[in-house]
């Protein structure tokens, strides 16, 4: 009988024992629908978040390069409306005015130059008859002056302490190492102990001070330059001398290349203080 049901049992364990293996195989290799229904929703919400992603960055792309090509095309369309128009008319404005400016700075001279000698003649032909009287008019000698010419950039006018300035400004273009420029100087009024020396100076050398000036080269450089001064009433076989003030307060006379109507040419190796003396 115990044999028996030691077989019994044993044939139990042998019928039981692979449905349970088969069980538990299934179990570990084989997904649940939850776990399988997971797996198969994040694939799914991935792909959906790539694609809406790339998408929006698309579309936002699109939006930022389209705003920004359309601020630079406003920008250049207010660039070339300044280019085209604005700028042309304020240089013909500004040709204009110093047109203007130079046809007045000669009237000025030629008025301050002009002089007037009257001569009144009396003659007496007897007692009883009225004297005859002449008043006779006679214009000086020199008083011719030079035409004007642009353009004429930062003319001075004034020289403290002089007594009888002559304007001197820009009359051209500068000619830097050789090499023609659209540069100027910028010329301004100099001090009153600047002008007293260059009196002294005068004195000294037998001439006579007509202006004393200032100038600047802001954003130019240069070993030589060649610089046309527009000097207002310079003439043809007049003699001038030009120097310029050094760092220790002497002046050193620089090269003057030409004096012809209205223009003396020189040639200097920086900006600074010039004196324009006459020599006749």
């Amino acid at each position: 009988m115990k044999r028996i049901l030691a077989l019994m049992l044993a044939g139990a364990i042998i019928i039981t024992t692979p449905s349970a293996a088969i069980a538990a195989t299934d179990e570990i290799e084989l997904p649940s629908p939850v776990a399988q229904a997971y797996r198969n929703g994040k694939a799914e919400g991935d792909a959906q978040g790539y694609s809406r992603g790339w998408k929006e960055g698309n579309d936002d792309g699109y939006n930022k390069g389209y705003q920004t090509g359309k601020e630079l095309g406003e920008l250049k369309g207010k660039v070339d409306v300044y280019e085209n128009t604005v700028i042309p008319r304020m240089d013909r404005r500004i040709d204009d005015l110093q047109t203007q400016v130079s046809k007045l700075y000669d009237k000025v001279i030629e008025m301050a130059q002009k002089e007037t000698n009257i001569t009144v003649t009396v003659k007496a032909n007897g007692n009883n008859k009225k004297p005859k009287v002449t008043v006779k008019k006679v214009l000086a000698s020199n008083s011719g002056n030079s035409v004007s010419e642009p353009p004429f950039v930062h003319t001075v006018l004034n020289a403290p302490g002089l007594g009888c300035t002559t304007p001197v400004g820009q009359g051209g273009r500068l000619i830097l190492n050789g090499k023609p420029t659209r540069a100027t100087f910028t010329m301004r009024e100099s001090t009153s102990g600047k002008v007293s020396s260059a009196q002294v100076l005068a004195a000294g050398i037998g001439g006579k001070v007509k202006n004393v000036v200032e100038t600047y080269a802001p954003g130019v450089r240069f070993s030589t330059a060649q610089v046309d001064f527009k000097v207002y009433g310079a003439l043809n076989g007049d003699i001038y001398r030009v120097y310029q003030l050094g760092p220790n307060g002497t002046w050193k006379e620089i090269q003057v290349d030409q004096v012809r109507d209205g223009h003396v040419v020189c040639t200097v190796f920086k900006a600074g203080t010039f004196a324009f003396i006459k020599m006749n």
